[in-house]
């Protein structure tokens, strides 16, 4: 028999359930700015990422929230998890594509592409090149 850690799988559901309502909250802002046509666009496909995989990080959220309240070890089977797990793949491959468009389709709009600070910025698209310096 297993011994659940109650304090430890409650933290750390905790903390999985904040840094997933973060990021949904950065995810939602570059897809508002995105369909506003807004000055500054941060959007890349790692935003897209966020707002496909947040049912996953949820539910693994859920599953440390039972494990504490219960005491007791469950697995991740179900319908709940393939679905879950189904809409992350699908959400990776749609956000792959939308990036690759958007990032053709700016330049149309007259957006221009800063340059990034490390390889891990997301790209932030603005109207006139001197707004790549504010954020």
């Amino acid at each position: 028999m297993f011994k659940i850690n109650r304090p430890l799988f409650f933290s750390f559901s905790v903390l999985v359930f904040i840094i997933t309502c973060w990021g949904v909250w950065f995810s939602f802002n570059g897809y508002w700015g995105l369909f506003r046509l807004s000055d500054i666009i941060i959007f890349s496909w790692k935003v897209g990422i966020l707002i496909f995989g947040s049912p996953m990080l949820f539910y693994f959220s859920y599953l440390g929230f039972y494990m504490a309240i219960k005491n007791k070890p469950i697995g991740m089977y179900g319908t709940l998890t393939n679905v879950c797990g189904y809409l992350f793949f699908i959400g990776v491959v749609i956000s792959f594509i939308a990036s690759m468009y958007i990032s053709f389709n700016f330049r149309s709009y007259g957006y221009e592409l800063c340059p990034k600070n490390s390889w891990m910025a997301p790209n932030k698209y603005v109207k006139k090149i001197t707004l790549c310096d504010e954020w």
